[in-house]
């Protein structure tokens, strides 16, 4: 289903979709990245274990389903073996923590589970050395404030991660449970701050750059494409003191960092949706896979209008945004719906797995592999 309201030219490519190997369990949030030539994914939730515990019984420590520290690689050159298990993933069982792939390596940061403190500060690494897994916490890295990364969150440029549009998962002030906020649990602007790791020099630790003066955002369109950032909308959830819920919003408004100048420029608003997957092509081309609509956007002059049509969908739309032209257009859809897979891509080939919603609902077992054809 397209977005309401997408207007433009052909897509500049299309992308060949098959669908690979299930997981070995229904997935949302995990960590995915592609190390020493194989498809990484670690930890995340779900609530569809499928046969999981009859060959993996500790899958989530003595229960039934939920967090997860599993760790499973898939090698697209043995296909046929499908996913494997690794080293498990360090530290409390989470989802969603940001991730980003330099050098051969996966960076891990941050996450949530249900348990306190809910949201979490480390980075973790993991290699793959002479026929070795090995998972490394890079204590002179752990992040300012706690951060949900929806697994994703950041953009690679050289060796350097950038990382930003996130969210923290703590209780609003009289509120009985947690929940997710733009705003940290201690007024940190997580929505909206820009953090920076040169993995050159971890012992340096994440430096702050100057903040996105845009609406805060989480589950954003975050990629990198032409030595510059970008920030292709996502979710506003603003803190409501007393309300168990977080209200939920589109938001639209979009931005282009310039690591050099150091200065934030504004884009044309994204369609209204959210939960889009940015990967880049070509350091061109900002795909933007899957996505969700809520029923109403939050703008950034800070009214707020239903959107169209005014109620939630899933997506299986692939936006194209061209970094130069600035033009938007769609191309090949995915075989299933679903909002935000852990996605990652290497050359022109994309995988996207997992997710929330679609056919096989929370949560699908559904590997996509994507080819791109200029």
């Amino acid at each position: 289903m397209a977005p309401a309201g997408l207007r433009g030219p052909k897509a500049p490519l299309r992308i060949e979709w098959r669908l690979g190997p299930d997981y070995p369990m229904g997935i949302q949030d995990s960590a995915l990245g592609v190390v020493d030539g194989q498809v990484v994914s670690a930890g995340g939730f779900t609530r569809r274990p499928k046969d999981i515990l009859a060959t993996h019984p500790d899958a989530f420590g003595g229960k039934r389903s939920g967090f997860t520290k599993l760790t499973f690689a898939f090698d697209p050159r043995n296909e046929s073996a499908g996913w494997q298990r690794i080293a498990d993933m360090p530290g409390q069982a989470r989802q969603g923590p940001a991730v980003a792939a330099v050098d051969d390596a996966l960076y891990l940061m941050g996450g949530m589970s249900y348990d306190p403190p809910h949201t979490y500060r480390e980075t973790y690494r993991l290699r793959h050395e002479q026929g070795k897994w090995e998972w490394q916490e890079i204590t002179s890295a752990r992040l300012p404030w706690p951060v949900y990364g929806a697994a994703g969150s950041t953009a690679v440029i050289g060796r350097s991660i950038y990382l930003f549009g996130v969210a923290d998962f703590f209780p609003a002030p009289g509120a009985k449970g947690p929940d997710f906020h733009v705003e940290g649990r201690e007024g940190n602007p997580v929505g909206r701050a820009l953090l920076v790791l040169d993995t050159s020099h971890l012992d340096a630790g994440w430096q702050r750059l100057p903040d996105c003066p845009g609406l805060a955002q989480f589950d954003a369109g975050v990629a990198a494409a032409g030595g510059k950032l970008y920030r292709l909308g996502g979710i506003h959830t603003p803190v409501t003191p007393g309300k168990d819920r977080a209200g939920y919003y589109n938001a639209v408004d979009s931005w282009r960092y310039d690591p050099a100048a150091r200065v934030w420029s504004r884009l044309a608003d994204m369609p209204q949706g959210t939960n889009r997957r940015a990967l880049t092509y070509a350091d061109r081309y900002i795909l933007l896979v899957a996505g969700y609509k809520y029923g109403q956007t939050w703008h950034l002059d800070g009214t707020v209008s239903n959107a169209d049509p005014p109620k939630d969908v899933f997506e299986d739309t692939v936006l194209v945004y061209d970094a130069v032209t600035g033009q938007l257009s769609s191309t090949n859809s995915l075989i299933e719906r679903t909002s935000y897979p852990s996605s990652a891509i290497v050359g022109n080939t994309i995988y996207c797995l997992g997710g929330e919603g679609g056919p096989r609902l929370w949560h699908p077992a559904t590997f996509h592999i994507g080819k791109i054809a200029d």
